[in-house]
């Protein structure tokens, strides 16, 4: 062997060595907090936006007692290219953040005394597309109507839950080099959660008997989580946690048709200025 093709493989040989013993096997657990301007923080934030259990559907109040079903599809957008590489927390690579383009979640509502209504949703874990949600979305909101066409609506809301995917190594980003990132064969489990609470308070008006439009304000508080879970080729497992904590104003807007006595059907803009926004589009069917 020549001398320089034996110094690669001499060197070659060291950096291997180096990885598999500069970390014991089966733990490489740490917690990092990112400044607020990273990407880390960033992607954490952007996506517990579209998460946040906000308003589906610009609709009065409901009757003590009535209730209502509602299916709503969130659009995810995706953040920019150069706000999907990692910086403070990991190695510089690209994350796999695209895992569904859209949510779909299920919602009920429950007509309470006093102008209350009581709203809930849960989303089991189910895979769409490469994520595995399971959210849950709990809300409580006060109506005053203000005149025959217009009220004001109060509203606490709140998200728990998580949804699991492969983003720090998905399957196109494994590779055979031990010196770079997503060394191994088998993708990376990870866990996002967004842990969002929030306010807001909305002012509904009725234009005619069948459309309705709403304006809204408020503020969401997010303690967003995310937890690496990837074991590479050496067995090493990478349990890097990261966390952060934000809270920004809110802005809502929709409108809504009633297409049936009972049925009605919406999209609601949901925009958090500073971090992203996204569209819902609901349909809801009063039950009684």
């Amino acid at each position: 062997m020549s001398g320089p093709r034996l110094a690669r493989a001499v060197q070659g040989a060291l950096s291997v060595i180096a990885l598999a013993t500069a970390v014991p096997v089966g733990a490489q657990s740490r917690i990092c907090r990112p400044s607020p301007g990273s990407n880390e923080a960033e992607l954490l934030t952007r996506y517990a936006v579209p998460l946040t259990f906000g308003t589906a559907l610009p609709s009065g109040a409901l009757r003590p007692g009535e209730i209502a079903i509602a299916l709503e599809t969130t659009w995810l957008p995706t953040p920019p290219s150069d706000v999907r590489r990692s910086g403070e927390c990991y190695l510089d690579k690209a994350e796999n953040t695209t895992l569904s383009p859209v949510l779909p979640r299920p919602r009920i509502a429950v007509g309470l005394p006093a102008g209350l209504t009581a709203e809930a949703s849960l989303l089991p874990p189910v895979t769409v597309a490469d994520a595995t949600p399971f959210l849950a979305g709990l809300a409580l909101s006060y109506a005053r109507s203000m005149n025959a066409s217009t009220s004001v609506h109060a509203r606490l809301h709140g998200t728990l839950g998580y949804v699991d995917g492969p983003v720090t190594c998905s399957r196109d980003a494994l590779q055979n080099d031990p010196t770079q990132p997503c060394f191994g064969d088998t993708p990376s489990s990870d866990r996002y959660a967004p842990n969002a609470i929030g306010a807001e308070l909305l002012a509904t008006r009725a234009f005619g008997t069948n459309w309705s439009a709403q304006l809204g304000v408020g503020a969401v508080h997010a303690r967003p989580q995310f937890d690496v879970n990837f074991t590479n080729a050496f067995g090493v497992v990478d349990n890097t946690r990261i966390r952060f904590e934000d809270t920004r104003a809110s802005l809502t807007a929709g409108v809504a048709r009633r297409v049936h006595e009972r049925a009605a059907i919406g999209v609601v803009g949901y925009v958090v200025p500073g971090r992203t926004s996204t569209v819902r589009l609901t349909g809801q069917w009063t039950l009684r």
